[in-house]
């Protein structure tokens, strides 16, 4: 083989992988989008999207006016499949599909929580100025996946102790990295890892947060 030969074959192998990743990332937004708007049509006055490409996708969901939250916004992000390079990089980077939520409460919250996973590496740094103490959850499945932090002990384990929020994190355990009720922003912030699996189960997270603290 020559110079000529292997670089067309280089050449060749680059672009397949781009189609290929390219097609893949679309196929994948088709499908989150499907989940998205079936889970959030039914408690929303408007579901709009906007999409960023093959490497991602925004949602604007204005919430009915009985939901918690006035308003959520969706940020999926996801991995260069066209560049053949992230395959091998992502052994070593563990890189996936992300999901953000900003969830906008109409009730000002009693207090600000924080739960970031134990089990995977967090994609948001821990908040600084809600100066948020540890707060201990005994020897349960929440401790054992989680740590948490909040700014009222007491309220915090109320929080932890209700049945819909509680059962909302231990089924994303596998996929949710950070969590953050703030009081100051009237908001909350949740980071994931995204997959079809995950998607709903994330989502539900943000709507028991809203529910609980709203």
């Amino acid at each position: 083989m020559n110079e000529f030969e292997a670089i067309v074959i280089l050449a060749a192998v680059f672009i397949i992988a781009y189609i290929v990743g390219a097609f893949r990332n679309r196929q994948l937004l088709v499908k989150y989008s499907k989940i998205v708007k079936k889970q959030l049509q039914p408690k929303s006055e408007y579901v709009g999207f906007r999409p960023l490409g093959s490497s991602g996708l925004r949602v604007l969901s204005n919430m009915n006016k009985e939901a918690p939250l006035s308003r959520m916004e969706i940020a999926i992000s996801l991995v260069d499949r066209e560049n053949i390079m992230h395959y091998p990089l992502t052994l070593i980077t563990k890189e996936h599909d992300r999901l953000t939520v900003w969830g906008f409460l109409r009730v000002k919250p009693a207090f600000s929580l924080e739960v970031y996973s134990r089990i995977g590496r967090p994609f948001q740094k821990r908040s600084q100025e809600l100066k948020l103490k540890d707060t201990t959850m005994g020897q349960g499945e929440i401790k054992k996946f989680f740590h948490v932090t909040s700014s009222n002990e007491i309220k915090a384990r109320d929080m932890l102790c209700d049945d819909e929020f509680a059962g909302s994190l231990l089924h994303a355990k596998d996929f949710l990295r950070y969590l953050l009720v703030n009081e100051a922003e009237s908001h909350i912030f949740l980071t994931g890892k995204l997959t079809e699996q995950s998607l709903g189960p994330l989502l539900d997270i943000v709507m028991a947060s809203g529910r609980r603290t709203g």
